[in-house]
């Protein structure tokens, strides 16, 4: 069977959990800067782009070449008749002239180092946090994959309880609850690889979109009126609103629910000086909250600064960028 070099691209900070939920789909790579490189059947990305959660693209390494001619002769229109050059690193524009850019059509990489260039094809077109679902944001988005990447780095099983205390526009927790109902992340958008010349689409649609769904307990709630109501839209497009249960309620007011499970949130950030004093009073208040109402429950916190002061014992941090922003991922048990 033959076999195709692919480098799957994910949030920096993820790579190795991004590596594991890879290797759970059935494809074992390595992880380095960026992302994972594999080897795999002929037409993998199709099924990665579908189920993977955590990857950003997926990019179909087609050729390595050592000269411009070289790069002109590459068989591509299997692929494509046309692409749009993105050309980078060594002589970029050097490479990046050789051929015919077509603005809007599948992306043709070319990765120019040592008097060589590395030539990709993205399979993905729009970045794979596009779910489709998300048609509404909260005042501090963050991206699907970045939340999925946050429940893997928790290590949280879908049996277990999850409650997330500032809930927002929803995304952390849609994304767990996708997870429960078994949903491949991809099912309601589409992909560059549709496109192709070669594309088998009868092949594609006969890859399975779900699998057994896992029963458990999911809650969300907020403060903010507004934001829950954002989470029920969001959680309506994809399909999951009826496995959730929403609550108005200040994260620094929790009430005890049950036993143990999994607390997690995207914490405000302060980005002035007086936001972050303020900032302080708030994590304290909410560390104080937490430890009353969730006593031997975990806790996954995705924040730019100021763990310490929700007083709680940290395990672990795994730093992240946040669109752009250094962030941390802090874990531990209450």
């Amino acid at each position: 069977m033959k076999h195709e070099t692919l480098f799957v691209g994910t949030t920096p900070g993820l790579e190795g959990v991004l590596a594991e939920e890879l290797h759970e789909l059935g494809f074992p790579g390595e992880p380095s800067s960026g992302g994972v490189t594999l080897e795999a059947p002929a037409g993998s990305y199709r099924f990665i782009n579908l189920w993977s959660r955590l990857a950003s693209r997926v990019l179909l390494r087609v050729a390595e070449v050592a000269s411009v001619d070289a790069l002109r002769k590459l068989p591509l229109k299997g692929y494509s008749a046309d692409f749009e050059i993105d050309a980078f690193g060594e002589g970029a524009a050097a490479w990046g002239g050789v051929l015919k850019s077509t603005p809007g059509a599948v992306k043709l990489l070319l990765r120019g180092t040592k008097g060589r260039c590395q030539v990709s094809i993205d399979t993905s077109g729009e970045l794979l946090h596009f779910r489709g679902y998300r048609q509404e944001v909260g005042r501090a988005p963050m991206r699907e994959t970045l939340a999925a990447g946050v429940l893997r780095l928790a290590k949280w099983k879908p049996e277990e309880p999850l409650w997330d205390v500032m809930c927002g526009s929803g995304t952390l927790l849609i994304e767990a609850t996708e997870m429960a109902a078994g949903l491949a992340p991809g099912r309601n958008r589409k992909f560059a690889f549709e496109s192709f010349a070669s594309h088998d689409a009868a092949g594609f649609q006969a890859l399975p979109r779900s699998r057994t769904a896992v029963k458990g307990d999911l809650f969300g709630s907020d403060l903010n009126a507004g934001a829950l109501g954002t989470t029920r839209r969001n959680a309506k497009r994809a399909g999951v609103f009826e496995l959730l249960k929403l609550e108005r309620l200040d994260a620094t007011k929790l009430v005890k629910r049950g036993d143990t499970g999994l607390v997690i949130a995207n914490l405000p950030y302060g980005k002035r000086v007086g936001e972050r004093d303020e900032l302080g009073k708030l994590y304290r208040s909410l560390g104080k909250s937490l430890r009353a109402a969730c006593p031997g429950w975990y806790f996954a916190f995705l924040l730019e600064e100021g763990a310490e002061h929700l007083g709680l014992t940290i395990a672990e941090r795994h730093r992240v960028s946040n669109g752009g922003l250094d962030c941390e991922v802090v874990l531990g048990q209450m």
